[in-house]
């Protein structure tokens, strides 16, 4: 018997768990969520924790919002920088392990059951192959995952920011609006938490769409847009809401049904992300489905690539276990 530590930390809250193996695999012991913002940096978390726990652990593993470089990663909104070696001999562990978030979220993919995944398109699973993710949020993640003979390893990508292509009028215009703000635009700028909003200006400020009474003055006050105007595009003057969400759910069909192509994902395309379970009532499967297969003689391929929507908040979590259960699993082989 052992046990080890997982966690997700984001740029707002972080959530840690505490689990030990059992003949099975592994249990929860307890988890405990924390608002980022009240403490000076990770370790202070961790810290308090484990205060007080009779269990130690021998193993940790963290799905971090930032790029992983040889074992350090600096948060961008909270100017943390964690390092895995620090952290390893602050709390006496065996290892720790830092993830990207969403190479986190996809080491999930596979051990997701039925309940946590919205079927977009069934189409046909090919056993072994590659998957690819892909989840709004903050930013635009994306991450793949191949078979390595035994199960399946995720790996990071920067996809996110590669170069935006417009594939019709009102995309071109969205293309030079932010073009003049930002120089390059990457598809994070459009499929993401920062996206919608994006979008909005584009066709109020550069298509001169008229804004309906009241709402300008109730996304002035909001700090976060898109429930604002999720809700909005529900009423029956939502027309400029509704055409945002719609260029939204548009173009990261289009990006999805690349990074579909480019990993050769048969083995699924998963969507993950906070975003997109709440924008679900106004989610049409089959429009995004047309933008993910339209690709020319690639449709074919296209249109037999299972999609689904991850709908659980804690695939990152569930991935930084699986990640510490193998590794101390390893350890304890070698040992």
């Amino acid at each position: 018997m052992g046990y080890f530590l997982a966690g997700d930390l984001g740029g707002t809250k972080a959530l840690l768990a505490l689990y030990v193996t059992t003949g099975q695999g592994y249990a929860l012991v307890r988890e405990q969520r924390f608002a980022c913002g009240g403490y000076d940096d990770f370790s202070g978390i961790i810290a308090e924790f484990l205060r007080g726990s009779e269990e130690h652990p021998q193993m940790a593993a963290f799905g971090v919002a930032g790029p992983v470089a040889d074992g350090r990663v600096r948060m961008t909104n909270l100017g943390w920088l964690i390092d895995q070696e620090v952290l390893r001999q602050q709390f006496q562990l065996a290892e720790v392990l830092l993830l990207n978030d969403l190479v986190a979220v996809a080491q999930a993919v596979p051990t997701l059951p039925p309940e946590d995944l919205l079927v977009v398109n069934a189409g046909m699973t090919v056993p072994q192959r590659s998957m690819a993710v892909l989840a709004p949020g903050t930013g635009l993640g994306e991450a793949y995952l191949c078979w390595n003979g035994t199960d399946y390893t995720a790996f990071p990508s920067e996809g996110g920011h590669t170069d935006f292509a417009p594939t019709s009028e009102t995309e071109q215009g969205l293309l030079s609006f932010l073009r003049a703000e930002h120089g390059h635009v990457s598809y994070e700028l459009v499929c993401s938490g920062k996206g919608i909003p994006n979008i909005y200006r584009y066709l109020t400020q550069g298509a001169g769409m008229k804004v309906p009474q009241g709402l300008q003055a109730a996304l002035d006050e909001a700090r976060d847009m898109t429930p604002v105007l999720m809700g909005q595009a529900l009423e029956k003057d939502g027309e400029i809401a509704r055409l945002a969400l719609e260029i939204f759910f548009s173009v990261l069909a289009a990006e999805a049904g690349n990074m579909a192509l480019k990993f050769l994902s048969t083995g699924g395309l998963y969507l993950g992300g906070g975003m997109l379970p709440r924008l679900l009532p106004v989610f049409d499967p089959k429009r995004f489905m047309e933008r993910f297969i339209g690709k020319g003689r690639m449709a074919g391929i296209l249109s037999s690539i299972p999609v689904k929507i991850i709908t659980t908040d804690r695939a990152g979590l569930n991935g930084a276990a699986l990640t510490a259960f193998r590794a101390l699993q390893k350890n304890q082989a070698i040992g």
